[in-house]
């Protein structure tokens, strides 16, 4: 039997040149409290958490994810706009979440690393979102949702990497599909109490 717990996938975003210290605070600080705003919004919102038992269901397809990420973005982007986010981060961000949403992944944290990187991690509950979340960074979507937020939060336009360690991935895949019972546990530094 397989057990399918949480797993905190750290992503790594990193921007060349660096960008200044305060510019990565201001990213994350934002980033943040847009993900807060929508998180509370997913447990308030009967429209979305019944997309959301919709999405916990076996037989939806991937057009129905398409549909109903395509719903969530603009009722997300509705949301932020109600809390004073400018209209141009609000639709890049909304997007994102909408599309992590559809795929049962949230962001559980997320921080800068000073002169290195901004790390964002994902909560994966399942083999299947863990390999969505591989998808998004394999074809290039992170990089782009990415990118166009953090052009539109600072005055500049570094160029935009992310990327998971492999080691990490294949660390979180390994844990995710251990055989119940054989005493196969893993944690993030620091970062156990997300899960």
């Amino acid at each position: 039997m397989l057990i399918c717990a949480a797993a905190v996938v750290p992503m790594h975003v990193v921007t060349r040149p660096p960008l200044e210290q305060a510019a990565e605070e201001k990213i994350t600080a934002e980033i943040s409290r847009e993900n807060k705003l929508i998180e509370q919004h997913k447990k308030e919102s009967v429209d979305v958490i019944d997309r959301m038992r919709r999405l916990n269901d076996d037989d939806v397809d991937k057009y129905e994810r398409q549909t109903i990420e395509s719903l969530l973005s603009p009722d997300f982007q509705s949301v932020l706009l109600q809390h004073g986010v400018r209209e141009d981060v609000a639709t890049r961000v909304a997007s994102l979440l909408a599309r992590i949403t559809v795929s049962l992944i949230d962001i559980a944290a997320i921080e800068h690393t000073p002169g290195s990187s901004i790390v964002v991690y994902f909560r994966c509950g399942s083999v299947r979102a863990l390999y969505e979340l591989d998808e998004m960074i394999t074809t290039g979507f992170m990089q782009a949702a990415f990118t166009e937020i953090i052009h539109c939060l600072t005055s500049s336009t570094p160029t935009v990497d992310v990327y998971v360690k492999p080691d990490d991935f294949d660390f979180i895949l390994s844990s995710l599909t251990s055989l119940q019972d054989t005493g196969l546990f893993w944690e993030l530094k620091g970062m156990q109490n997300l899960i």
